[in-house]
């Protein structure tokens, strides 16, 4: 947004909102730890979609700007996406893009553009802008809407609505009113069906709530005695009664427990998704580590660790309707159930010092929350552990949370309409006597963009985490150019790649790149080749030419009196 226009706002008068019932209740996607919470509302103001979305944002402490908590649900959810931008004002949100097919569209904010079709995309187009607008009430339709200045200078107010709309500065007064919220689907398990948990009280502090195994899993332990708050990592995880469910029975000693958890949506076996895993479970496990660890000292000098992990067993069934159950296997058991938790991603160079502000704990070496949506590689395992310190352990997670992952795509499920196999619903069940296996949370695996995925597949896991768009591979070309093309790293070097053709009457172009690498390619087209006017959009695919290989469909911003006469591929990163 432009000073003039951010200037015109502060002097606007009230944005006017439907007398609707959305409440903190009905939202299922809340990111943070805290005992404070407000909801942070998007509307693209698209007509016949569902264009308004809503996620919770939790905090403890002083009220953190609501650039930070736009972005931290951004960082959460992998499939909001937002373009910002620096004036006198200070930070201004351009634009966000929502991925609502959840096949890892690739986003342009800025010129509202996607590479799926049905995903919605906005950016600050002409006289069009984003409306910030906090308000305060129980539920959507009392709160009090007024318009904002800048992302960092307004904070999050405790009880509160902030609201971004797509609309028109010029007639903003008049314009529709912001229209009510669905709630943004969750990436974790949203509702409990069932459960066979009985009370229990035990040495360990887990809980016999089973509503605790909702959401997100626990990044943090709480402080007791005198050791403060803390990151979980996988020799110090999360235990309290409010975090984690043991799936305890006091009708059978014999007998473990169950639970049966749903998610808002269906979960696909995706081929985006990261090692052909679909779901993750995260459940009360650890490494042992000689003399004890407490995550409060550099995990650089914890070593070494012992080569032993707590983790009970449990069966893992999963289903489309909840009826009808298939066996996804004991992969919570023994030695291949790893990955611990791990809250907050290892990285003594740049910690976040925002995580644990207001508690007593010195942060040096932990910055942005792990990926609870990418399990860690399942060739790293307990026995790849030994010999590691603790901070080379949290390194080869590589982003991930961790977690045990699941694949579905041997199960007799039914298909989607993109024709992917998909459940709802995970159930869990003790295989021990006295119900040992305890559940933190259940994930939905999120698609990898292509270069991700493409990296996974040709770099072992040790050598991941410094693969970069513009490492040299060994046939002298860039990884970008790799994996755009489809070539592994040894691959002999490719010929020069280029448009292969244009239909005029279909308005589609041909070209030789690798199938889902949208988003690794833009798209410009131009009238007028002199004058190197060229807009800006993201490939749409739409099938493949005679030689397999992906087509894309020109998006001609152009009139029909002056249709593009010119176009362009280019790798982005």
């Amino acid at each position: 947004m432009k000073t003039s226009l951010r200037a015109a706002a502060l002097a606007a008068a009230l944005l006017p909102c439907l007398a609707l019932g959305f409440s903190f209740d009905d939202v299922h996607f809340w990111v943070g730890e805290g005992t404070n919470r407000m909801v942070v509302v998007i509307d693209w103001n698209v007509p016949d979609e569902p264009s308004s979305l809503a996620w919770g944002y939790r905090w403890n402490g002083a009220a953190p700007a609501m650039a930070r908590a736009i972005s931290d649900i951004a960082r959460e959810d992998p499939r909001l996406h937002y373009a910002s931008s620096q004036s006198s004002w200070g930070t201004s949100v351009d634009g966000f893009g929502y991925d609502l097919a959840d096949v890892a569209a690739a986003f342009d904010p800025a010129s509202g553009t996607a590479s799926v079709p049905g995903a919605l995309a906005g950016g600050y187009v002409g006289p069009f802008y984003w409306a910030q607008s906090p308000g305060t009430g129980s539920d959507f339709a009392s709160a009090a809407w007024t318009y904002g200045s800048g992302v960092d200078l307004d904070l999050a107010a405790p009880g509160g609505w902030y609201c971004f709309k797509h609309t028109n500065w010029q007639t903003w007064e008049s314009s529709e009113p912001v229209a009510e919220p669905a709630a943004a689907e969750s990436p974790y398990a949203w509702r409990v069906v069932a459960a066979d948990v009985a009370a229990y009280t035990g040495w360990d502090g887990l809980s016999s709530d089973p509503v605790v195994a909702l959401g997100a899993p626990a990044r943090t332990v709480s402080g007791y005695n005198d050791i403060p708050v803390h990151p979980a990592t996988p020799g110090d995880v999360a235990w309290e009664t409010d975090r984690i469910v043991k799936l305890a029975t006091a009708t059978d000693k014999d007998v473990g427990g169950s639970i049966t958890l749903e998610f808002d949506h269906p979960v696909a076996d995706d081929p985006r998704n990261p090692f052909g895993l679909d779901f993750i479970v995260f459940s009360y496990r650890f490494l042992t580590i000689r003399g004890g660890y407490y995550s409060t000292s550099d995990p650089a000098s914890v070593s070494p660790l012992a080569d032993t992990m707590y983790a009970p067993a449990a069966r893992v069934e999963a289903s489309a309707d909840g009826e009808t159950w298939f066996d996804a296997g004991t992969g919570l058991s023994g030695e291949k159930a790893f990955a611990p938790t791990l809250g907050y991603r290892y990285d003594p160079e740049s910690p976040d010092p925002e995580i644990f502000a207001g508690t007593s704990f010195e942060n040096g070496w932990w910055g942005a929350p792990a990926d609870a949506t990418r399990p860690v590689d399942p060739a790293f395992d307990l026995e790849a552990c030994k010999g590691l310190t603790l901070a080379e352990i949290c390194r080869r997670y590589d982003g991930s949370a961790g977690g045990t992952g699941f694949d579905i795509g041997g199960l007799d499920l039914p298909r989607d309409e993109q024709g992917r196999k998909y459940i709802r619903f995970v159930r869990i069940t003790s295989l021990e006597p006295g119900g040992e296996i305890s559940v933190d949370a259940v994930s939905d695996v999120a698609p990898a963009p292509s270069f991700r995925n493409w990296v996974d597949a040709h770099f072992p896991f040790s050598e991941r985490p410094g693969v970069t768009k513009s490492t040299v591979c060994a046939n002298g070309e860039t990884a970008l150019v790799n994996a755009a093309l489809g070539l592994a790293p040894d691959a002999p070097a490719p010929a020069a790649w280029a448009i292969e053709g244009f239909d005029p009457a279909t308005r589609t172009l041909a070209a030789p790149l690798a199938p889902l690498a949208s988003d690794l390619v833009r798209l410009r087209a131009s009238t007028n080749l002199a004058a190197s006017a060229w807009s800006v959009s993201i490939p749409l695919w739409t099938g493949t030419n005679a030689l397999g290989r992906p087509l894309l469909r020109a998006q001609d911003p152009a009139t029909a009196d002056s249709p593009a006469a010119f176009f362009r591929l280019e790798l982005h990163e």
